[in-house]
C-alpha cells in the first residue's frame, strides 16, 4: 500500500527523519525547511558537477553571462530555470533582482514568490536569495 507524503522531505530527509523521529515537528515547517534546504543545495552545485544530472546547479557567471544581457538579468533566468527544475513542490516562480547596494557592490540578491502546495491547498511562499563574496547562496 503506498502512503502519501505529508511533509514532503526529500527521500534522504524521510529516511533520516525515520531513524530518528523528531518530537513534534509541525508538518508546513517542516515541509518550508526541506524546500530550503533543497534550494541550497541545489543552487550551491557547481554546473556539471553532478554526473548523473550534468544540469544541476548555475554556471559560473563569470565565464557564462552571454554579452548581451546583463548580469543580473542573465542570473535571474538561470535561477528560476534551476528552481523549477530541480524543486518539483514550488512553482509559478518569479526571480527579481533586488537593486544593489552602495555598501555591498559585491553581493548580488534576489526575491523569489513562489506558489508552494502544502495538504492539497496552495500557499505563497518568499524568500531571499544572497550571492556572497565567497560565491555561497544563502537562502533566507
Amino acid at each position: 500500500m503506498i502512503m502519501e507524503r505529508e511533509s514532503g522531505g526529500s527521500l534522504f530527509e524521510r529516511i533520516r527523519e525515520a531513524a530518528n523521529p523528531p518530537l513534534r515537528q509541525r508538518p508546513k515547517a517542516s515541509l518550508l525547511n526541506s524546500v530550503r534546504d533543497t534550494l541550497r543545495n541545489v543552487l550551491n552545485t557547481r554546473s556539471g558537477s553532478c554526473y548523473g544530472s550534468p544540469d544541476l546547479g548555475i554556471d559560473d557567471f563569470n565565464s557564462q553571462s552571454p554579452d548581451s544581457l546583463n548580469i543580473r538579468d542573465w542570473m535571474v533566468k538561470a535561477i528560476r530555470e534551476s528552481i523549477l527544475g530541480y524543486e518539483p513542490r514550488i512553482s509559478d516562480v518569479v526571480v527579481a533582482a533586488i537593486a544593489e547596494d552602495a555598501c555591498l557592490p559585491l553581493e548580488l540578491r534576489f526575491h523569489i514568490v513562489a506558489t508552494i502546495d502544502f495538504s492539497s491547498s496552495q500557499d505563497v511562499l518568499e524568500f531571499d536569495i544572497l550571492l556572497d563574496n565567497h560565491r555561497h547562496w544563502k537562502v533566507e
